[in-house]
């Protein structure tokens, strides 16, 4: 089959709308640690298997390519250490990656936005978790009457440092949110302070809590103006996918209390793109993020892509990687993330259903034009 006209996107800027920190020491990494940068699988169970994926295949063939290396992990890593951090981070250059919406509640040991700031040549903006600053008040024995409006408060102080909030409900009670009583949440809260207190682990599962701690969450997006990233979809082993379709968000977008709250679905909410796509055509509030999907799928993200450049409108769909670790893989995806956009827009325009000057436009409001629109930001 031959392949459709690529819509050459390669000199534009990319906005990477959602990511996570550097590790703490991006050059100090054994080849084990670098393979779990490549699996959303149990870095003890996966790594083993990584080298067998298409993922894995086109970043060591890629990152050799630029470090002009054999396209082995040790020969990377060997490389790497060789040139230094300027090398690494100068590729974020050579990739035009302008910005960086950093999610901050994962992993827990990273980088410093402070320090990535001195390091990328890039801007840095974070991206605030809900259930990460919720987690952090628990060792604080607060009552629930004290822990509510502390957190809220927590959240108007992230909003002043941050451009979006991010929720991973997904992976704790699923995107079904309802109404609870305050003493069902109140409840919820005392059996999660109880088992902090009794030495065991500050995650929260508890439902009618987390379910609260979003209606607070969108209460305080509706007043400082800030978006909420839920994150929607495929991710880690802890997933229940089943729960993570973004249709069940319906009652939060349909409830008038939230209706001027923007809302982006992460991760192409794959495999339920096309729920995502249709949620985006028919909420003026809904929004989709691309990342994981883009660098994890390959080429397999370009027909998802097609048929949701159909049906989304393209004002609402935002370029991301959902990438970290290192610095060479926020380049690597955005010069993914342009080729693959430039192909499934390319089909378009080879079908005569856009023209190219279109589809490059398309192409600047997804990669740029559309965070920087959503975000308000300003360098």
């Amino acid at each position: 089959m031959t392949p459709s006209r690529s819509v050459d996107l390669s000199d534009l800027p990319a906005v990477d709308g959602h990511c996570h920190p550097l590790l703490s020491d991006p050059w100090a990494l054994e080849p084990e640690g670098f393979l779990s940068l490549f699996t959303e699988g149990r870095a003890e169970e996966m790594p083993r298997h990584v080298p067998h994926t298409g993922y894995f295949r086109r970043a060591i063939r890629d990152l050799a390519r630029r470090l002009d290396t054999d396209a082995t992990v040790e020969a990377v890593l060997q490389r790497r250490r060789q040139l230094g951090a300027e090398a690494a981070c100068r590729t974020l250059t050579e990739s035009r990656v302008a910005a960086l919406l950093v999610d901050t509640g994962h992993p827990p040991e990273a980088m410093l936005l402070a320090v990535m700031r001195l390091a990328l040549p890039c801007v840095i903006h974070e991206v605030f978790r809900i259930e990460t600053c919720a987690q952090s008040l628990l060792p604080k024995g607060l009552a629930y009457e004290e822990f509510l409006p502390i957190f809220r408060e927590e959240l108007r102080a992230g909003a002043r440092r941050s451009v979006a909030f991010k929720s991973v409900i997904a992976y704790r009670s699923g995107l079904a949110i309802r109404a609870w009583t305050p003493d069902e949440a109140a409840r919820a809260y005392q059996g999660a302070l109880a088992r902090v207190q009794a030495g065991g682990s500050a995650r929260l599962t508890e439902k009618p809590l987390l379910d609260t701690l979003v209606e607070v969450a969108l209460d305080v997006c509706r007043e400082t103006g800030r978006p909420l990233q839920i994150h929607t979809g495929f991710g880690d082993p802890d997933i229940d996918l089943l729960q993570a379709n973004p249709l069940l968000l319906r009652p939060v977008l349909e409830d008038p209390r939230w209706a001027h709250v923007r809302i982006v679905a992460l991760h192409m909410a794959y495999p339920y793109f096309r729920e995502a796509a249709f949620m985006a055509a028919a909420w003026p509030q809904f929004y989709v993020d691309l990342s994981l999907a883009l660098p994890f799928l390959g080429p397999g993200a370009v027909p998802p892509l097609v048929e949701m450049l159909w049906l989304a409108p393209s004002s609402k769909l935002l370029y991301g990687s959902d990438l970290g670790g290192l610095p060479e893989l926020f380049a690597l995806s955005a010069d993914w993330g342009r080729a693959i956009l430039g192909e499934a827009l390319g089909s378009l325009v080879e079908r005569g259903e856009i023209t190219a000057d279109e589809g490059r436009q398309i192409g600047c409001q997804i990669l740029v034009e559309n965070a920087t629109a959503l975000y308000g930001l300003s360098g």
